[in-house]
């Protein structure tokens, strides 16, 4: 073996030692309850909390995730948590794939001012990492900020979504702002820079056309030449104008139908008026019921 092949062969080894570690996500983007604002409840008997926890199982990085919930509610919220214990888990899609709702459900119990209190919890979402074996999970949590017996966000419809509509659409009026906003940082700017670099290309070739339509008249010996070069010119800028449109419509087609980062949704359930018929030992009759 040559000095060549060996020194190849050294550097071949170093690199494959330095390369830096595959990370595994449980989704392409984060979600946007973790990269932006946490949501809005819109029943006052709860709020959202969100937790990070790492373990060298996904398992194991929830529960460090719950222990920093408690940690964070008495920090926070001057709560002491005493146990919590887990219940069951949910899930259902309703409209489209696009759009469902997840939780696991646990009750915690905890001590405020001196005073017991059972709050009940929502796991609504997760989302997590795993590099070298250690995962780094972030979750979601909604949390009842009242000792009552239906309080909690069951007053709410909460569900996931990675539909973005007319939002999405709105905003690529300007190319690469809907993708961006729904969490497609690299696209929006690789649609951003491309619409740049073919308005750049439409001024370029525009200008060398005009140019060289320029000289044919005031050098008419050489005009079949300049002629020449004037039309490779236009046809360069007609090509950068038919890419710009082309990457437009994407644009703006790619901005409704992809899907973007998962978002929380948070409706008010409808007031309702209910009329049911009763019938008992005592009596017989119709139940008017109104949820509010």
């Amino acid at each position: 073996m040559n000095m060549k092949k060996l020194i190849l062969l050294l550097l071949c080894a170093l690199f494959a030692g330095t390369a830096p570690a595959q990370l595994r996500k449980s989704d392409k983007i984060k979600p946007q309850w973790l990269t932006r604002k946490l949501p809005e409840s819109r029943s006052p008997s709860y709020f959202f909390l969100n937790a990070e926890g790492m373990g060298a199982s996904l398992e194991a990085a929830r529960q460090m995730a719950l222990v920093n919930l408690s940690t964070r509610l008495e920090h926070e919220r001057g709560i002491v948590v005493e146990s919590t214990v887990g219940g069951g888990s949910v899930q259902h899609r309703e409209g489209n794939a696009q759009t469902y709702s997840s939780h696991r459900e646990f009750a915690m119990t905890a001590h405020e001012s001196g005073k017991r209190i059972d709050m009940k919890c929502r796991v609504v979402d997760e989302y997590w990492e795993e590099r070298d074996g250690l995962y780094t999970c972030h979750v979601l949590y909604t949390v009842a900020d009242r000792n009552l017996e239906q309080a909690g966000s069951y007053d709410d419809r909460i569900s996931l979504t990675t539909s973005y509509g007319a939002r999405g659409l709105a905003r690529s009026i300007i190319p690469g702002w809907g993708q961006i906003y729904k969490g497609s940082v690299a696209k929006g700017t690789a649609i951003l820079c491309g619409e740049a670099a073919c308005a750049v290309g439409v001024v370029v070739c525009e200008n060398q056309r005009a140019s060289y339509h320029k000289k044919m008249k005031e050098q008419p010996r050489h005009a079949q030449t300049y002629n020449s070069k004037a039309d490779n010119w236009e046809s360069g800028r007609n090509i950068c104008i038919g890419a710009a449109a082309a990457l437009y419509v994407y644009n703006l087609i790619d901005a409704v139908a992809a899907k973007g980062a998962r978002r929380v949704t948070v409706r008010r359930v409808r007031q309702s008026l209910s009329l049911q018929p009763v019938m008992s030992t005592s009596c017989t009759g119709m139940s008017l019921a109104w949820r509010f």
